[in-house]
C-alpha cells in the first residue's frame, strides 16, 4: 500500500515538474523574439525606472501599445538603440527599445503584458518604497524662493516690476529644467544668471539665481503661475558607489504662484504720456553755436534716460512755442540695457533749430512729468532754457539749410512766420536741397566700388557687439563657463534675437543648428551640476556660435546684395 502511494506521489511529481517545464518552453517559444526587463525593481517614490525591450532579430518590431503602463507609471521618455557585433563570423544586431518611467504612487506596482508583432512580454513586478518624510524645520533637498521688488507694491501698468528666482539644492542636478515665469497679461524678459552658494538652515545649498524684468499689460490682478523645476539628483550611498549607472531621484518643485495687484495711471496725472519708472532724467547737447546767421540751423540734442522702463515706452517730450524760427525733428534713436536688476531706457531726440531773424535765439526750457513708481509721486524733470545769438544773413540765397523733414506741426507748440516771403524762400530752399540729394545719390550709385566679402565698408557686426563677442571667444577658448554665460547673455540681450527675448534657452530652441542647440543644453545644465564646470568644452559652443555668426551674416549680405541690384537697376532705367 506505502509503495503504490509512493509511486503515485512520485508520478504526479513528475507530471507536475514536466507541466511546468512546458510552460516555460511555451513562454520563451511565445516571447522568443524579445526580452523584457527593468533596470531595477525596487524603487522610493520619486525615482524613475528603465524598461528595456531587446531583440537580435532586426526583423521583430519593437513597436508596442504603452496605454497599459500609464495606469501605475507617467511615461517621460522613450528612445532607441542598436548595436552591431561579429560572432564567429556572422553580422549580428542587437535592438533596444528603453521607456524611462516614473511610478505615480507608493506600493507593489505591475507593468503589465506587452503585445509586440509576433510576440508577447510578460509582466514585471516592482515595488516602491514611500519617499522618507522631512524632520520638522527640515528643508527639502531642492526649493524655488521668488522675490519681487517691491517687496509690498505699489505696482503700475507697464512699470516694470523686478522678480528673482532662486532655486536651492542640495546635491548634483542633473537633467535639469525650469519654465520661466508666464503670467498673461505681462510680457517677462531675462535680464541676469548668477551661480552661488548659501547656507539655510546649516545646511549648504547651491543655488541658481535668475533675475526678471516684468511688465504688466493691463492693470488689476496679475497673477504669475508657479514655476516647475524637474530634475534627477545623483545620489550615491556609500555602499553603492562603484554602481557607475546610478541615475538618482528623480524630483519635481514648484513655486508658490504669485497674485499681485497692478494700478492703472493716477486720475490726476497731468502728462500726455504716462511714464512709470523708478528714475528719470533729462540732459541735452548743443552744437556749438556762439552766433548764428539767420538760415544756419542750431542743433539741440534732447537725452531721456529711464530706470524700469524700455526705451519704446520714453516719449517725446512736447516743446513750447518758438517764435521766429523753424524746427526739423531728426528720427529718434534708443535702446534698452539693463544693470542685471533693472531695465535701462536710453532714447536720443535730435532737433535742428532754424532761426528766421535776427536777434537771439531761445531754445526753450523743456519739462516732463513722469511717475516715481518707488515713492508713488508725480515728479517733473527739467532741462533749462539756451540762448544763441543771430546775426543778419550776408547771402540769405547761399545759405543752406539741413531739413531732415517737414517741421514740427503746431499742434505740437511750434509756429513759424506766416509771410508770403518767407514761405517761397522756405520753397526754394526745399527744392535746391531735394535736386542736390538727388545728384548725391546718382552719383554714389554710379561711383560706388563693387563689394566684396573681404571690405571694411561690408562688416556686419559693430564695434560694440565685435568686443562682446571676442570675450565670448576668450571664455570658450579658456572653458572659462562662467565668463561664457555672463558674456553670450550680454550679447543676447543687446544684439541677439529679438524673437529669443535675451533667453539663452528661447535663443537654443530657436535655432536650425543642432549643435548650437545641443551645446546650449549642456552649457545650461551646468549651472546645476557641481564641478562638471571645470570639464566643459567651451570649444564646442563657440565653433556651432560661429557657424550660426556666419549664417546669419550671410543673410544680412544678401539682403544688401539684393538692395544693390535694385539700385543698379533703377540706375539702368534712368
Amino acid at each position: 500500500m506505502m509503495n503504490q502511494q509512493f509511486k503515485y506521489l512520485l508520478s504526479a511529481r513528475s507530471m507536475a515538474m514536466a507541466f511546468a517545464v512546458m510552460l516555460t518552453w511555451a513562454e520563451l517559444a511565445g516571447a522568443a523574439g524579445v526580452i523584457a526587463r527593468v533596470d531595477r525593481d525596487q524603487l522610493v517614490e520619486g525615482e524613475t525606472v528603465t524598461l528595456v525591450l531587446q531583440t537580435d532579430d532586426p526583423n521583430q518590431s519593437l513597436q508596442a501599445d504603452l496605454s497599459g503602463i500609464e495606469e501605475d507609471f507617467v511615461i517621460l521618455d522613450q528612445r532607441s538603440e542598436s548595436q552591431m557585433s561579429i560572432v564567429n563570423g556572422q553580422q549580428m544586431a542587437t535592438i533596444r527599445l528603453m521607456v524611462t518611467l516614473e511610478p505615480r504612487r507608493a506600493g507593489d506596482l505591475v507593468i503589465p503584458p506587452l503585445a509586440l508583432e509576433g510576440a508577447r512580454t510578460s509582466p514585471i513586478r516592482i515595488t516602491v518604497s514611500p519617499a522618507p518624510e522631512l524632520a520638522p524645520g527640515e528643508l527639502p533637498p531642492v526649493f524655488i524662493e521668488l522675490e519681487m521688488d517691491p517687496p509690498d507694491g505699489p505696482y503700475y501698468v507697464h512699470a516694470q516690476l523686478a522678480m528673482t528666482v532662486r532655486i536651492f539644492y542640495q546635491q548634483n542636478l542633473t537633467e535639469a529644467a525650469i519654465n520661466p515665469p508666464a503670467p498673461e497679461q505681462a510680457s517677462v524678459r531675462l535680464l541676469d544668471e548668477v551661480p552661488y552658494q548659501s547656507t539655510r538652515n546649516n545646511v549648504r545649498y547651491r543655488v541658481l539665481e535668475r533675475r526678471y524684468a516684468v511688465f504688466p499689460e493691463r492693470s488689476g490682478e496679475l497673477v504669475i503661475p508657479p514655476m516647475t523645476l524637474s530634475g534627477r539628483l545623483i545620489e550615491r550611498p556609500a555602499d553603492r558607489l562603484w554602481q557607475p549607472s546610478v541615475r538618482g531621484r528623480r524630483v519635481r518643485v514648484e513655486s508658490d504662484p504669485l497674485t499681485l495687484e497692478v494700478r492703472s495711471k493716477p486720475a490726476d496725472y497731468p502728462g500726455e504720456h504716462w511714464l512709470p519708472a523708478r528714475r528719470i532724467t533729462l540732459s541735452q547737447q548743443i552744437t556749438d553755436a556762439e552766433e548764428l546767421q539767420v538760415g544756419e540751423p542750431v542743433t539741440r540734442t534732447i537725452i531721456l534716460d529711464a530706470v524700469g522702463l524700455e526705451e519704446n515706452m520714453l516719449a517725446e517730450p512736447a516743446w513750447p512755442e518758438i517764435p521766429d524760427a523753424r524746427i526739423y525733428p531728426d528720427q529718434p534713436q534708443g535702446i534698452s540695457r539693463d544693470d542685471g536688476q533693472w531695465v535701462l531706457g536710453h532714447k536720443e531726440f535730435r532737433y535742428a533749430v532754424v532761426p528766421e531773424k535776427a536777434g537771439e535765439l531761445v531754445l526753450p526750457e523743456i519739462r516732463l512729468d513722469w511717475w516715481d513708481t518707488a515713492s508713488g509721486e508725480l515728479r517733473t524733470a527739467v532741462l533749462p532754457e539756451h540762448r544763441v545769438a543771430v546775426a543778419e544773413s550776408s547771402l540769405a540765397s547761399q545759405h543752406a539749410v539741413s531739413v531732415n523733414g517737414p517741421p514740427l506741426a503746431a499742434e505740437n507748440g511750434f509756429s513759424g512766420s506766416d509771410n508770403a516771403a518767407a514761405e517761397n524762400l522756405w520753397r526754394n530752399l526745399a527744392m535746391m536741397m531735394g535736386g542736390l540729394w538727388l545728384l548725391t545719390l546718382v552719383l554714389y550709385v554710379r561711383k560706388r566700388p563693387v563689394s566684396n566679402g573681404n571690405a571694411e565698408s561690408d562688416a556686419v557686426v559693430s564695434a560694440a557687439e565685435a568686443d562682446l563677442l571676442a570675450d565670448l571667444k576668450r571664455a570658450c577658448k579658456a572653458s572659462e563657463a562662467a565668463a561664457a554665460r555672463r558674456v553670450l547673455g550680454k550679447w543676447l540681450r543687446h544684439y541677439g534675437p529679438a524673437s529669443a527675448a535675451g533667453s539663452i534657452m528661447e535663443f537654443a530652441r530657436q535655432t536650425d543648428i543642432a549643435s548650437l542647440r545641443a551645446a546650449i543644453y549642456e552649457f545650461d545644465a551646468l549651472a546645476f551640476r557641481d564641478g562638471d564646470a571645470d570639464a566643459w568644452r567651451g570649444e564646442d559652443l563657440w565653433q556651432a556660435f560661429s557657424e550660426w555668426l556666419v549664417s546669419r551674416d550671410e543673410g544680412q549680405r544678401q539682403q544688401r546684395d539684393e538692395l544693390d541690384l535694385y539700385a543698379r537697376g533703377r540706375e539702368v532705367a534712368g
